[in-house]
């Protein structure tokens, strides 16, 4: 991997000006941070900078990995369907992987040139290690589900406020500490007297005091603030347990989905991230579990939380509920009672000593003071009032008698504050608790995910190898490429299973005696598969430089420098079409190992100087010891006429016509055999489908074939 160390500044590379490297400096804050973004192929965060698309993102961390590695994908493919190819592939492989960052990771996988072997064996090591997994947890829907969840891990929302908590202080220096810390999420105040203080703590449910000067004071009874000694010791779960407790809500599900993998992995025996013990992870799914919506804690996980809430939720409907019952009772009452009087209170009320209404109020009070002593009794007991919110409950109801009975509604709304203060109290108290215990897992969490996202990377790799039924090459030392039961991955792709090939060119153990050419001409039927062959060596080849397992059940690699493919062109080219296509080939000239692949290049002019060139291409190809070809012709018997070079001819032929009189072709090359072509057995079909002067016809025809 790169390290900033190689670049000194943003300008260095290709394509970033001012303007760019400003937007870049000020989306991450630094240009070394900018810089690191480059070097670890961030493309995700590049692609979120203004003006910067995905494909320069991947543009420029290509370049730098080009830089650190000392090579670039254009070393090694050499011509623009060698490239395509690549892409093809590449997008293919993609389809497997579980998460954004790694379909980003593999566009900055490309192959090397056997000179860097030391890169390729680094890569077949890194896929190496997750090939026993994929065929044990490729499968798994559950996993890859959890897998699938995974995601860069959200920042703090910008807009995250907490209103109704301020810090005060008179303190300029505090205050200044404070405000670099804290400013962003709460509002910061400075006071000059204890009045100001007073008035604005009055304003808030927590009042945080980062010094001590208001201690000395007499503060009213409903002001309680918490004091703290300095803004730059204080712990963030301490002051704000929202924003810890935010980052972890925000990113709940990929986190939880991450433990649930780190398990998973460990349990199949895959040592993984031990970083975290299973008793660590188990804590922090048991305290992840206690965070709910808005990053509070969620309901059912705090006793006291629960029944504060639901004693502010309920006060209304079950003091409503108690009055219309007290009252109904008290009705009652009053309708059946009647007024006895004492010996005394008759002596009284005679003697002038006592009038009527005295004695009906103290009958009338005793009654009401029994229905508020019931509400009150009521209320306590269904909102499970505790011993100082049952004192409260008194301040609810006058002294003096009234009927119907009802609440004050100042005191109403005063013991509904106080509930609520209560309430923000716990809240806070149990806001800290947690954020506390979650704030030791910060840093190991984001660790965490980053490991499972590049977990990703390989397992998706391993995933794409478990389909295919991909296997590792070997390497020999000459030129030359074989395989047995190679499957084309864009047939096997799109159409399932298919005829498997074995093939080989070079030296290699798959290569007959005597037959280990390194400079092929291919022939055979239309809808044989030579294109099919000649991208299967190309995919073996670009994946076992990549460091991939290759489309093959066993397959042997020898040195390859440079790739060139040539596709089939479209028709004769006009002079500068073929031209460039001519100045192309002239690289043969140099000695290092070359693999050319080329399909039909006859169509680029007319056959007779088609196969002359190609004849001439196939001599100085066949020069180099390190160089291998690999061309599909139809001209194979022309090609050789024009050439002294000993040129091994293999075919794809048909084997005849089955009893449909449908074509029976062995997709197996034949080696050192012209196939038979197409047109011949079509011939010879018709001949054996048709009677009289129309078959004569096709016997005529076929024999000029024999001619």
């Amino acid at each position: 991997m790169a390290s900033s160390q190689q670049l000194s500044g943003l300008r260095e590379l290709h394509g970033i000006g001012e303007r760019v490297a400003g937007r870049l400096v000020e989306h991450f804050g630094s240009e070394d941070t900018a810089l690191q973004a480059i070097l670890e192929g961030d493309i995700a965060s590049l692609s979120e900078v203004n003006g910067v698309s995905h494909a320069f993102a991947l543009s420029l961390a290509r370049d730098v990995r080009a830089r650190a590695e000392g090579c670039a994908i254009s070393d090694f493919l050499k011509t623009k369907e060698a490239l395509d190819l690549y892409s093809r592939l590449l997008e293919l492989i993609k389809t497997f992987a579980h998460t954004s960052h790694a379909r980003d990771k593999l566009d900055l996988f490309y192959p090397f040139p056997a000179s860097r072997m030391d890169l390729i064996q680094e890569r077949r090591a890194f896929v190496g290690e997750y090939l026993e997994l994929a065929d044990v947890l490729s499968a798994d829907t559950v996993f890859l589900n959890l897998l699938s969840s995974v995601k860069k891990l959200r920042s703090i929302p910008g807009n995250l406020r907490v209103r109704d908590r301020i810090i005060l202080s008179g303190d300029q220096k505090i205050l200044d500490a404070a405000k670099e810390r804290f400013q962003a999420f709460l509002p910061i105040q400075a006071v000059e007297n204890f009045s100001e203080f007073v008035d604005l703590a009055r304003g808030y449910s927590n009042v945080i005091v980062f010094d001590d000067t208001y201690l000395s004071f007499d503060l009213p009874e409903d002001l309680e603030p918490e004091f703290f000694q300095d803004p730059s010791r204080a712990e963030f779960w301490q002051i704000l347990p929202e924003v810890e407790l935010a980052f972890f809500a925000r990113n709940l599900d990929c986190i939880l989905a991450c433990l649930n993998i780190a398990s998973t992995l460990r349990s199949a025996g895959f040592d993984f991230f031990e970083e975290l013990s299973e008793e660590d992870l188990e804590a922090l799914k048991t305290a992840l579990l206690k965070v709910g919506d808005n990053e509070k804690p969620a309901e059912g996980f705090d006793p006291e939380l629960d029944r504060l809430g639901a004693a502010l939720k309920n006060l209304d409907p079950v003091l409503t509920f108690a009055l219309n019952e007290a009252n109904q009772r008290m009705n009652r009452t009053l309708e059946a009672s009647s007024l006895t009087l004492s010996g005394q209170e008759l002596i009284k009320l005679v003697s002038g000593g006592m009038e009527i209404k005295d004695l009906l109020a103290k009958e009338l009070h005793r009654v009401y003071t029994g229905e508020i002593e019931a509400v009150k009794e009521e209320l306590a007991e269904k909102l499970n009032f505790q011993k100082q919110e049952k004192l409260m409950l008194d301040s609810l109801f006058s002294d003096e008698i009234s009927y119907p009975l009802k609440a004050e509604q100042a005191q109403l709304q005063l013991f509904r504050q106080k509930l609520n203060m209560s309430l923000g109290k716990v809240r806070l108290s149990r806001k800290r608790e947690l954020a506390k215990g979650l704030s030791i897992f910060r840093q190991p969490v984001e660790r965490l995910v980053r490991k499972v996202l590049d977990f990703d990377l390989g397992f998706s790799i391993a995933c794409f190898a478990a389909q295919f039924r991909l296997n590792m090459p070997e390497t020999v030392p000459e030129a030359g490429i074989g395989f047995e039961k190679g499957e084309n991955l864009f047939l096997k792709a799109r159409y399932g299973e298919i005829d498997p090939v074995s093939y080989s060119i070079g030296r290699t153990s798959f290569s007959p005696e005597g037959l280990e050419s390194r400079v092929v001409l291919l022939s055979g039927v239309n809808s044989g598969g030579k294109t099919s062959l000649l991208e299967l060596l190309a995919q073996c080849v670009i994946l076992g430089h990549m460091g991939f397992p290759v489309p093959a059940k066993r397959l042997e690699l020898g040195s390859v420098e440079e790739l060139y493919y040539f596709g089939k062109s479209k028709g004769t080219l006009d002079a500068g079409a073929f031209e460039t296509t001519l100045k192309q080939f002239s690289v043969l000239s140099e000695a290092s190992g070359k693999l050319v692949l080329a399909d039909e290049l006859e169509s680029i002019t007319e056959p007779g100087a088609s196969a002359r060139i190609i004849a001439g291409i196939l001599e100085y190809l066949a020069r180099s010891e390190e160089s291998l070809g690999v061309f599909v012709s139809h001209l194979s018997e022309l090609i050789l006429e024009n050439t002294g070079t000993d040129i091994r001819v293999d075919g794809i032929e048909a084997e005849g016509l089955d009893s449909s009189l449908e074509l029976i072709v062995n997709r197996n090359p034949v080696y050192n055999r012209v196939a038979r072509s197409t047109p011949e057995l079509i011939v010879e079909r018709l001949l054996r489908k048709t009677t009289g002067k129309e078959q004569e016809f096709y016997a005529h025809l076929k024999d000029k074939f024999k001619s």
